[in-house]
């Protein structure tokens, strides 16, 4: 357990991402330290520890497509780090993070290749996941899978357990389908995997338990004026809700073109961005409903666009 802050400030990153950057251990070369970025919303402790226990199973469901998970941890002044299984690059993935540090935006060539290297390794683990019950928590983005040199295919991210409900804020709406998850773990034939499997879903559904019954139990609090951050949230929409821009991400009808697809990339990561700041909007400011359902159409229609994709289609339906 990490009892100090993670020092990552002389160190170049082995990866970057929208939300995090992610380092080689220095005290374990096989294991890398994911550090959250300051400015993206922090899980609650709770989420965080469900966040381990969530990716632990996928981990022992499928050991050879998720990395195995060592320790998350908060410090006390609100850094938060996840320590993971080390899974190299594919060359199309290290040219990916060339880029990124480079601040340039031209995915298209390293997004190419990692399609080029992986195949249908990357839906072949999504459906997986969607067999697991996972379906519904994958960031797609082609940076988020790579290849091992067995010819194993990873998804790297970990598993956020649950979100706070942003129509109904004295409720969570959960990541994972408890019923599939089940079924899977039920479904392992080694008895010690799946006694693990079991004690760690048990933990995770107690810590969501205790989360939902805290958020049911707070007081009711001053609430703020809406205006500045309902004027925020409208300027980060208007980037992509022009009608060419949404007819642009309405025409990514495959998951190759919506890996390639640039636009599709910015949007997801700005309507995750907005989907955080409408959760504050609704929970600490007086927005009127009427207000907030403008806003949160705008954002349906935003998500709509982008689509997800299921079976190698884009579904901009949902």
């Amino acid at each position: 357990m990490r009892l100090e802050n993670f020092e990552s400030a002389n160190s170049e990153p082995l990866g970057e991402g929208f939300e995090k950057k992610v380092f080689v251990d220095p005290t374990n070369e096989k294991r890398v330290i994911s550090e959250r970025k300051e400015w993206i919303g922090k899980d609650t402790p709770r989420q965080l520890k469900g966040r381990y226990y969530l990716t632990k199973i996928a981990h022992l469901l499928l050991p050879k497509n998720i990395p195995d998970i060592h320790q998350v941890r908060e410090t006390i002044d609100g850094q938060q780090t996840v320590d993971v299984e080390r899974i190299p690059h594919t060359e199309g993935h290290t040219l990916l993070q060339k880029l990124y540090r480079s601040n340039d935006r031209n995915e298209g060539p390293a997004v190419k290749k990692i399609i080029a290297e992986i195949g249908d390794g990357m839906n072949e683990v999504d459906l997986e996941l969607s067999r697991i019950g996972l379906g519904f928590n994958v960031d797609d983005h082609v940076g988020n899978y790579s290849k091992n040199e067995k010819g194993d295919v990873y998804y790297l991210e970990t598993f956020k357990p649950w979100q706070f409900d942003i129509v109904n804020k004295n409720d969570l709406e959960v990541l994972f389908n408890e019923e599939e998850l089940r079924d899977a773990i039920n479904a392992i034939p080694d008895e010690e995997i799946k006694r693990k499997s079991i004690n760690y879903l048990e933990r995770l559904l107690a810590l969501m338990a205790e989360e939902k019954q805290e958020l049911q139990n707070q007081p009711e609090a001053t609430l703020a004026s809406y205006v500045p951050q309902a004027q925020e949230v409208e300027a980060m929409l208007s980037q992509f809700m022009s009608e060419p821009m949404l007819a642009i991400l309405h025409l990514t009808r495959t998951a190759d073109e919506a890996m390639n697809s640039t636009e599709r990339t910015s949007a997801k990561q700005l309507r995750d961005a907005v989907f955080s700041k409408l959760k504050i909007l609704q929970e600490e400011t007086d927005i009127p409903k009427e207000e907030y359902d403008k806003l949160y159409e705008k954002y349906l229609t935003l998500s709509r666009a982008i689509g997800t994709i299921n079976r190698g289609v884009v579904d901009h339906t949902r």
